[in-house]
């Protein structure tokens, strides 16, 4: 995390070790995660929805290109600064990929399951190897509960869930009819179940939804 320098990541302060305690010290976001600004204020209009999903997509393009996988991401763990700058925390899921092509190809995968059931990939919950992708699809689930809430499938039981997204054909939810075309596109490519043919966080900065 100490190399990882980026206005939508959150900064690496340093470390304490005392008394067989390791303190990690981290940047102080005040204006609190995503999550519990929706809780509060309840679902993001769009034209501030997708500000925030930019920066969201530039912090992980950023880490994409610096081989780490977030592996968590969430409304829990998008921070928001009085300012309206977000930032990524919260890297303790998070993995750094074998020096090897950006394709994505299968000697840089990782198998191990790591996330929350909700905003989970397909290729995560099966253990069928995956890398960058699936933070595209967490972005996805992200977008849909900042628009909606709550990530998509909040009604079932979490481990309904995990079986629903790792079903090969089912089938994840739209956005609602009051949001616009590029919005319920953009989440669509985003939860494309195939993580070959989904996006990157490269492709997806030029999707007309967040330009």
């Amino acid at each position: 995390l100490k190399t990882l320098k980026h206005i939508n990541i959150v900064t690496y302060l340093g470390t304490c070790l005392e008394d067989n305690i390791l303190s990690i010290f981290m940047e102080f976001v005040p204006g609190g995660s995503i999550s519990s600004i929706i809780h509060r204020f309840g679902p993001l209009p769009e034209i501030v929805l997708c500000k925030y999903t930019k920066q969201i997509l530039q912090g992980v393009a950023y880490l994409h290109d610096n081989r780490v996988v977030h592996r968590d991401i969430k409304g829990n763990n998008v921070m928001l600064m009085p300012n309206g700058i977000v930032k990524l925390i919260d890297f303790g899921c998070a993995r750094r990929l074998a020096w090897v092509s950006l394709s994505g190809t299968q000697s840089e995968m990782l198998k191990s399951v790591h996330g929350t059931p909700y905003w989970m990939a397909p290729e995560v919950i099966n253990e069928s190897g995956y890398g960058r992708k699936s933070d595209i699809w967490s972005i996805g689930c992200t977008v849909f509960e900042m628009a909606t809430g709550k990530p998509p499938l909040a009604s079932m039981d979490r481990i309904a869930a995990m079986f629903y997204i790792g079903a090969h054909r089912g089938l994840m939810p739209s956005l609602p009819d009051r949001f616009s075309g590029t919005a319920v596109d953009f989440v669509h490519a985003c939860l494309t179940r195939d993580q070959h043919e989904r996006p990157s966080a490269l492709q997806l900065l030029d999707h007309p939804f967040v330009k």
